[in-house]
């Protein structure tokens, strides 16, 4: 029998005998012994920063930027966190804010804008100078900028003081003329480290922070905006509403709630004249795209479909992650962007008793944004406009009731179709629209379907479609016939954004009233070498928030002589 085989072996020609029958050479052993030794050594890196949100980019790019070698790690096939964008059919869908301004600028206040100097990569900007509304009293877009809602706004909306009441605000926060305003603007973000080098850095904003003492103490700027609308007298109905919409699409509370700080700044930066709204050529993409590039190109690396299990600790710090499939990965910082209740999750293991009860800590002051509905619309854009105007506004905010609060599930929905600004997003003769709750959605509404595993369920699916009947009517407001036009609709729900975004009970955040008198948790932790960032931390919630906590984080762990060569390529 072992001479057949043998006869058979030689027989056969060479070319058909399988490689992995061959003996390996001694050169082959070793290379394969040598990529195995690899592999189970961990990855080394200077930073890993867990989750791809518009605050991990903006941590991890500046950090990139002054040489460190990072690793961003997200579990999603987009990056982008909240942000990210995705495809079906030509069309592309955002997922988070569509609505941007102060980013066109050479020198802006912004901290987004801010990243973006300091990374040197930036998207190119469309500017425009309207969106529209659709509230009880009437469907009007308005003009950005003062002059348009003083002389055409208010006077057909608000009562006989309006147009005054408003005016004597704009003095209050307008920077050039009142310290409110010089003491917000005047020193960024960036400049903000959580060491005692903060006295160096801030320093340099010397003049800046001596009017803060004109104004008071800082809790002074923290507390609710509310009171600065009653110290001027604005008492006009439809004003009062009308700037709880804004605050509450822009910080997810009322100006009962919001704190001074950001109020003042969108103010400012969205009522003065001959501002312009701003939108990335190429959509929200762009944006996340920019801000990988400013890792990518000084070698830094973002893996997707990587989710992390755990983050490992040694000798009392932080020492890298663990991902889902095992792999482990070793890094002299950790940076967690990931929500509050998923950050505790995340270092459950560590056993790291002072930063577990400094979160739970946390955790318990703090409470959960509402989620979200969504619904993204591709339509025949046959007879529509190719490009906004007063008549058919790019975006526009949807009200129902006044008197039910902007803060009411399902009472107020925002609409983007950002193709009428970049056609690129959509294909020829179409548009692309995305439609959506501000964080107003209860999850408890939706919790039985997650505990029942009903994701496919027929109940599930007739509960998604009538929740999302309020964001169709939305969009009849400027596009009756809107569900004649369909040629995709894809609904979805707060489980939809806890599955996709990794988002604890699909939340948008942590929330804080600003009438606590306190700030949501800063980014350096009880745990060496551990920090957090993103919409749980300082400043809150919103692009511009987010990118200032990435900002702080990077500069909490850089060097006092980076943060200062940073803050050299500010334009402020």
């Amino acid at each position: 029998m072992r001479l057949a085989i043998i006869a058979t072996l030689v027989a056969t020609p060479a070319a058909l005998v399988r490689p992995q029958q061959r003996a390996p050479s001694l050169t082959t052993w070793w290379g394969r012994a040598a990529e195995q030794q690899r592999r189970a050594a961990p990855e080394h890196f200077d930073a890993v920063v867990v989750g791809s949100g518009i605050g991990g980019l903006s941590a991890a790019s500046v950090l990139s930027s002054f040489g460190r070698k990072v690793l961003v790690v997200e579990a999603h096939d987009h990056a982008g966190g909240c942000a990210h964008e995705y495809e079906v059919d030509g069309f592309r869908f955002e997922n988070g804010p569509s609505l941007y301004a102060g980013l066109s600028p050479a020198a802006s206040p912004n901290p987004l804008k801010h990243v973006f100097q300091i990374i040197g990569e930036e998207p190119s900007w469309i500017t425009y100078d309207r969106w529209g509304t659709a509230f009880p009293e009437g469907t009007f877009a308005a003009a950005v900028g003062g002059e348009d809602f003083r002389e055409r706004i208010l006077p057909t909306y608000g009562g006989p003081g309006a147009a005054d009441q408003f005016e004597r605000l704009m003095k209050r926060v307008e920077p050039s003329v009142e310290p409110l305003g010089e003491a917000i603007f005047g020193v960024p973000a960036a400049a903000v480290r959580e060491d005692a080098f903060a006295a160096v850095t801030l320093g340099r904003y010397l003049p800046q922070m001596t009017k803060l003492l004109l104004v008071g103490p800082a809790p002074a700027l923290s507390k609710p905006f509310s009171e600065v609308l009653d110290a001027e007298g604005v008492t006009d109905p439809f004003l009062r509403n009308w700037l709880d919409m804004i605050c509450f699409l822009l910080q997810g509370a009322t100006t009962d709630e919001a704190p001074t700080t950001l109020m003042a700044y969108m103010l400012s930066d969205f009522y003065k004249d001959g501002v312009l709204l701003d939108f990335p050529r190429g959509g929200t993409k762009s944006i996340v795209d920019a801000l990988i590039r400013g890792v990518t190109k000084h070698g830094g690396e973002v893996r997707l479909k990587s989710p992390v299990a755990s983050v490992s600790v040694k000798d009392g710090a932080a020492a890298g992650v663990v991902l889902e499939d095992g792999t482990a990965v070793a890094a002299d910082v950790v940076v967690s962007n990931a929500d509050l209740w998923t950050t505790r999750k995340l270092v459950a293991s560590t056993a790291h008793a002072p930063l577990l009860e400094y979160l739970d800590g946390q955790a318990a002051r703090v409470t959960r944004c509402e989620s979200f509905l969504h619904l993204h619309v591709g339509i025949d854009a046959a007879g529509l406009p190719s490009e906004p105007s007063e008549a058919f506004p790019a975006q526009w905010a949807a009200l129902d009731d006044w008197d039910a609060g902007v803060g009411a599930p399902r009472n107020l929905v925002l609409v983007s179709v950002a193709s009428l600004l970049d056609a690129s997003l959509a294909p020829d003769g179409c548009h692309a629209i995305h439609a959506y709750v501000p964080a107003t959605e209860p999850f408890e509404d939706w919790e039985a379907f997650a505990e029942s595993g009903g994701y496919q369920s027929k109940a599930y699916r007739a509960a998604k479609e009538e929740a999302v009947e309020v964001l169709w009517k939305a969009i009849e407001r400027y596009i009756p016939d809107v569900r004649d036009r369909v040629k995709i609709a894809l609904p979805a729900t707060p489980l939809t954004h806890r599955r996709f975004n990794r988002r604890d009970r699909g939340t948008y955040g942590a929330y804080l009233p600003a009438s606590t008198g306190e700030q949501l948790m800063g980014h350096a932790t009880p745990l060496d070498n551990f920090y957090v960032c993103g919409d749980s931390t300082f400043p809150g919630i919103g692009m511009p928030a987010v990118a200032a906590s990435g900002m702080i984080t990077a500069a909490s762990i850089l060097s006092p002589r980076e943060h200062w060569a940073m803050l050299d390529r500010i334009k402020n």
